[in-house]
């Protein structure tokens, strides 16, 4: 291969490859800002880096984002069918394509933001994918959805009293475990004694908290759903 037509490839390899890292990176910043808008936080309080909102652009696609796959796919193809099929493309086929790409734009970051809405509904209800957390403040423990963790930041969703000591809780067959009892004096007052109950997202600095858990199933983890043990 000529070095001429080399660097045509790998000048070709390198446009394409910027115009998906656009798609993926709008697709994780509206996913991302939509998801914790529903927190009530605002994205730029958070540490996102490009490679994180990249990244989150694709693996989006497997869960609430999967649309997105049609997207990137018809993106591929396009690219496919004008450097092979229509090598001698003229101006009008190029605008025409430009065109069609700018206007997936907005099909992308509706997609996407849905996406991020759905996942975050999920996130506060009983079907949530987020870790629980657990930990002790004073002499009080709680225990709460971890919904980010960066650094000393702790964002924590549905926060609850877990007992007057978590160092002290041991595992105990449900029969025998008492109901928790709300601490008296506690650092964090969850507002029980309100008659509405409002969902509230905590911030917290882990320096000022001690024991802190990540809870985590006993059943083991699959990789793939086709390895899933069948209920």
């Amino acid at each position: 291969m000529p070095a001429t037509d080399k660097e045509g490839l790998s000048a070709k390899f390198g446009h394409w490859t910027a115009l998906y890292a656009a798609y993926l990176f709008l697709a994780g910043w509206a996913y991302l800002r939509h998801y914790f808008e529903v927190f009530g936080v605002d994205t730029g309080w958070l540490d996102f880096g490009l490679n994180d909102t990249i990244a989150q652009g694709f693996s989006v696609l497997f869960g609430t984002g999967w649309p997105l796959s049609v997207i990137y796919l018809f993106i591929f193809i396009l690219s496919l069918a004008l450097e092979v099929f229509w090598v001698n493309n003229g101006r009008k086929v190029n605008a025409g394509a430009a065109c069609f790409l700018v206007l997936l734009f907005p099909l992308t970051f509706w997609v996407a933001r849905c996406a991020g809405v759905k996942q975050a509904n999920t996130d506060r209800g009983d079907k949530t994918s987020l870790p629980t957390i657990t930990f002790a403040a004073g002499s009080c423990g709680y225990r709460g959805k971890a919904v980010y963790v960066k650094g000393e930041s702790l964002y924590i969703y549905d926060l609850a009293y877990l007992g007057m000591d978590i160092g002290s809780t041991k595992a105990v067959p449900k029969s025998t475990n008492p109901p928790p009892v709300k601490p008296i004096a506690c650092p964090f007052d969850l507002g029980e004694s309100s008659e509405v109950k409002v969902p509230e997202l905590w911030l917290m600095r882990s320096g000022d908290l001690k024991d802190v858990r990540i809870v985590h199933y006993e059943k083991e983890a699959k990789p793939w759903l086709c390895c899933a043990d069948k209920p």
